[in-house]
Formats: structure tokens, sequence, C-alpha cells
């Protein structure tokens, strides 16, 4: 198998912050791509940039209703002036490259998964670019990634990635924000730290994800033993800089890889706002019984999910474990608090007694 390097780079790195595409910049990235190849590793692109590349075409809106519209029509047009700007770039080196579009269902329901994983396996024998978004035209709260952190993240777990590059404008971690003088930026974490005590500066002005979006990333994936290195596209050779550990900062990944898929699976899907909150006495029997989790023990319900969605389960502000929701939020938020013989009174044909089933839980260590 060749060896698997998901990059991941945001609007500024491939478009104007005024709007468009920039054939320069994603020329500058694509000659990186290619030296990646010559050293060995075969990159994926997850790749933003289609709503700020279509968005001078389009009327914005004066109401905040119309604005998810709005930038689903601007990805319309963008999607493909993106992908032509990649096209022509590639075309120098006699490279192909495929889009691939993708929602967050895709990842959820295992027939799609899979057939992620055997068209990007087909792409890389063939020698042809995978570069992937996610499909802004269509998504929404429900089933959208959320950001192409999270995809990226989701694409190198099923990729079998070895290393995740996150370009931004920071140049890796730093204690606060990089543009205060006394600014510190960490080298290398470990996969165990949880940034305890680190400020995290605002998103970009054109971007959905930020700082945060990108620890949340982190957490993600370096304990299934994948590396993650964050780094300044705000630089030449960017790419190569970062595998040289020449700046940014590298995230290790567990020595000890995840070998479980479907642990795997439910750690990179899992949605980041959405949540339960559980009382104490849940808590405990999660983590000492390996029990189902019961909605006696709901405290609190966050965020927009549906049922099969992957949510977080918290205590006291900390994720205990993740699984797969069998009521979606409205329905969970009816029965939080209930006896699991109340369910069916409550909740017409309901799917289950649990709110999640011990067999799709997965409890983080602690």
């Amino acid at each position: 198998m060749k060896r698997r390097i998901v990059i991941k780079v945001g609007s500024l790195a491939v478009t104007d912050e005024t709007g468009g595409v920039s054939p320069k910049k994603i020329a500058a990235l694509v000659e990186e791509l290619m030296e990646l190849k010559k050293r060995g590793l075969f990159p994926i692109l997850v790749s933003s940039g289609a709503i700020n590349s279509g968005r001078s075409f389009v009327k914005k809106p004066d109401e905040k209703k119309m604005m998810i519209s709005y930038q689903q029509a601007a990805a319309a047009i963008g999607q493909p002036l993106l992908m032509k700007a990649y096209v022509d770039a590639l075309a120098v080196y006699k490279v192909n490259g495929a889009q691939i579009l993708v929602t967050h269902d895709d990842f959820k329901e295992s027939k799609r998964f899979l057939n992620i994983r055997n068209t990007l396996n087909r792409l890389i024998e063939n020698d042809i670019l995978p570069i992937v978004n996610e499909n802004d035209t269509v998504s929404y709260d429900e089933i959208t990634v959320g950001d192409n952190d999270q995809l990226a993240v989701m694409i190198a777990q099923v990729a079998d990635a070895e290393k995740l590059l996150l370009l931004t404008e920071a140049d890796g971690l730093f204690n606060k924000n990089p543009k205060e003088k006394d600014a510190i930026r960490f080298d290398e974490v470990d996969f165990t730290d949880n940034f305890a005590g680190v400020k995290i500066a605002a998103k970009t002005s054109v971007g959905r994800g930020g700082m945060d979006t990108k620890l949340k990333a982190v957490r993600k994936l370096t304990p299934l033993g994948i590396d993650v290195i964050l780094g300044t596209f705000l630089i030449e050779n960017p790419l190569t800089r970062l595998l040289d550990r020449s700046g940014g900062t590298l995230f290790k990944g567990n020595p000890e890889k995840q070998t479980s898929r479907r642990k795997s699976w439910l750690s990179t899907v899992v949605k980041n706002e959405a949540w339960v909150v559980v009382d104490e006495g849940c808590m405990k029997a999660l983590s000492d019984q390996n029990t189902s989790l019961l909605p006696i023990g709901i405290k609190k319900i966050h965020g927009v999910f549906k049922r099969g969605d992957v949510i977080q389960i918290k205590h006291k502000n900390k994720t205990i474990a993740v699984g797969i929701t069998e009521f979606d939020h409205k329905e969970m938020d009816k029965i939080r608090g209930k006896k699991s013989g109340d369910i069916s009174q409550l909740i017409e044909n309901s799917p289950s007694k649990v709110a999640i089933h011990k067999d799709n839980l997965l409890l983080k260590k602690q």
C-alpha cells in the first residue's frame, strides 16, 4: 500500500480574501504535492474554497435567514471553478485530479463509507490525486460535516493515512494569540495533552473553522496513532517545511495504534456540536459496568442530531464516551431523565429502550 498523507488547506490558501480562485496559490500547492510524491508519500487533498471562489457571483442577501442558500449557491458556482484551477495546475505534471464531494451522512452509513474508501483506493492505485470537499450545496445542520478540519479527520481515518497536515494562518499551536510578542510556539505535543492553559485565537475572516476546530481534529486522530502537523501556509514551501520539521507543531500520535476499525470510525465521525450531559451515577455505570446509556441518567441535550449519528457523552464538561444515538435530539429531550419503560409512551414506535446501546458506545480513556 502506498503511504498516504492527508493535506487540508483552508479557503485563504487557495483563494483571494476578496473572493475568487487564486491560480497562483493553487499552482504552488500542486508543485509541493508533486514533491511529496517524489518522497514516497501519496497525497490526498481536502480543499476548502468553494464558497469563497463563487461568492462574488451571487448577490449577498440582507436577511440572515437567506445566508445558507447564498452560501450554497456560491459553492455551486465556486466548486467547478476551484476544480478547474486544480486540473490546470496538475496538467503541468501530467497528473489527473478527481473531485469527491461528501456530507457527514456519507461517513455514517456503512455502505457509503466503504464506497468512499474504495473510491480513494482506486484513485490512488491509478496515480490520480483525490480532491475532497464538503458538498456545501446540499449540506445543512443535520448532515453537515461542519468544517473541513473535521472532514480531513474522517478522510485520514477512512484512507488509513499515516499523517494529517493542517495548513492555517498560524504557524502551529501557541500558548496564546500568536500575534502577541511573547507568544510561545509548541514544537511537539504528546497525544495525551489536553491543551489546558492554551488561549485559543479567533477563526479567520473567510473560513468556518479556527484553532478550536483544529484542536478538536487533533484530539480525534492522535489517539488512533495518526500524527497531525499544524502550520502556516503563509510561507514558501509550507508542506515540505512542515515535514522537515522546520516549523509548525507536531501532535504525536499514540505509539499504540488503534487496530479496531469500528472504534476508529466512532472516534472520527462523532459530531463536534452534539452531545448529552449525564449525571454522576450514569457516568460511573458507563465507566465501571460496561452498560448502555439509559435515558434516566441524561440531564441535558445539546445540538442538532439524528438517529444514527455519533454524539458525545459528557459529564462536567468532559467527554467520557461517544456513541451512536438511538434517537434524534428532539426525541432525546423528551425521554431524558425518564425510565426506559416510559419511552414507548413518550415516543411513538420507539426504536429502542436505551439512548445508546453498549455495543455502539466507545469509552474515552481518562
